[in-house]
């Protein structure tokens, strides 16, 4: 699979997934309340899972170039 294929599979998993966790921690923080500690653990986890998503998808994605062979 070229490149930007995966970079764009990267792209739009990792956008998804952080808008998606985005939404969840935020409700969360709206539903049951923070402290300073779990706003800062919530971003970053945002981030980092948001990121791993992306890298997981765009590393297991089928490679049709070879699915006809």
């Amino acid at each position: 699979m070229p490149v930007l294929n995966r970079l764009g599979i990267f792209a739009a998993v990792g956008a998804t997934a952080y808008i998606g966790l985005a939404f969840v921690f935020w409700l969360n923080c709206v539903i049951g309340g923070h402290n300073l500690i779990e706003m800062f653990y919530g971003g970053t986890a945002t981030v980092l899972l948001a990121l791993a998503a992306g890298v997981t998808f765009a590393w297991l994605a089928p490679d049709r170039s070879s699915a006809g062979k």
